[in-house]
């Protein structure tokens, strides 16, 4: 089974279980023109033949246009991400990081530890792609996270350790 077989099949688990998914998440089927259109506009040039499985974030509270907003877009092709620097000092200086990574180069995805920025407001949790920690994924805004987006990203990416 491919990957995207076998993010596809995660997906459609994920929507079967009839439970109410995070507002930060956008799956296959369910994902608005405006939302699409900020990522493709922002970070990720998908290409016509790519089919999108699932976004990550359209609006963050606490950012102002691109600055310090971060998103995640996984096609049937490619992984897109835009993070901030994983850094001490990123919650004072929000430096992004923009990237694309083959889908079938991809052993794992994960969330892990959130940021241990400067300051009390939220910055994000590390996104990790085959153990690497790619930088900082927005999942919420404000001071605090959203656990729920967190669960579902969990729940899909638990299907490439399988």
């Amino acid at each position: 089974m491919t990957t995207s077989e076998k993010l596809e099949k995660a997906i459609a688990m994920l929507k079967e279980q009839h439970r109410e998914l995070s507002k930060n998440l956008y799956l296959e089927g369910n994902i608005p023109d405006k939302v699409l259109e900020r990522h493709t506009k922002w970070y990720a040039p998908i290409g016509s033949d790519e089919k999108v499985l699932f976004v990550v974030n359209y609006k963050i509270p606490g950012t102002a246009g691109k600055y310090g907003w971060t998103g995640m877009l996984v096609t049937d092709k490619n992984v897109y991400y835009r993070c901030l620097k994983n850094s001490f000092f990123s919650s004072l200086v929000a430096i992004a990081q923009t990237g694309i990574i083959p889908l079938s180069e991809i052993e794992s995805l994960a969330i892990g530890d959130h940021d241990i920025c400067f300051g009390s407001a939220y910055t994000g949790h590390k996104l990790l792609v085959n153990g690497q920690v790619k930088g900082l994924l927005r999942m919420g805004g404000g001071m605090e996270y959203d656990e729920k987006l967190i669960d579902d990203l969990l729940c899909i990416f638990s299907a490439l350790k399988k």
